[in-house]
């Protein structure tokens, strides 16, 4: 059978995301975890006392999914939250969730590993910079979008 997209770069980007986070789950699964809350857990375990919100921007998750997460992580008894203002909130994580991360942070690297053994090791250093060019590229994009759209609400 013909895909007719195998040479358009964002759907051969998706199919290998898909692959790759298939892989991720798997190397999770054991743990309980899906990738996703992993991701969290090694957030707060490199920002302790970070609000939810906070370590849902940096990993791109939003607020009406961030919120669920954080609750299934704390009632697993992984993280637990502080004051850090009249208002606000930071997760930290508990003994039983720097444990649990600290498997976590091995899954992540034995799947990175994998990851890269899939590329020939000649083209790894310019894939990785051309995903990094890709992503910091698509945010700089939003980041002119958003502030041409600012510029033209203001006064």
């Amino acid at each position: 059978m013909i895909d007719p997209l195998e040479d358009y770069p964002g759907y051969l980007l998706r199919r290998a995301s898909a692959a790759a986070l298939t892989d991720l789950a798997g190397r999770l699964e054991p743990l309980n975890l899906r990738p996703s809350e992993g991701a969290v857990l090694q957030a707060i375990n490199a920002n302790p006392g970070t609000t939810q919100s906070d370590i849902g921007r940096l990993l791109d998750i939003a607020s009406a999914n961030m919120a669920p997460l954080a609750s299934r992580l704390e009632s697993r008894n992984l993280i637990e939250r502080e004051a850090v203002d009249g208002r606000s909130h930071g997760l930290v994580l508990t003994a039983a969730g720097r444990a649990l991360t600290a498997r976590v942070a091995k899954a992540f690297a034995a799947h990175e590993v994998a990851l890269l053994e899939k590329i020939p090791a000649a083209h790894r250093s310019a894939f990785l910079k051309g995903l990094q060019a890709i992503w910091s590229g698509w945010y700089a994009d939003k980041d002119v979008r958003r502030s041409r759209l600012m510029a033209k609400s203001s006064p």
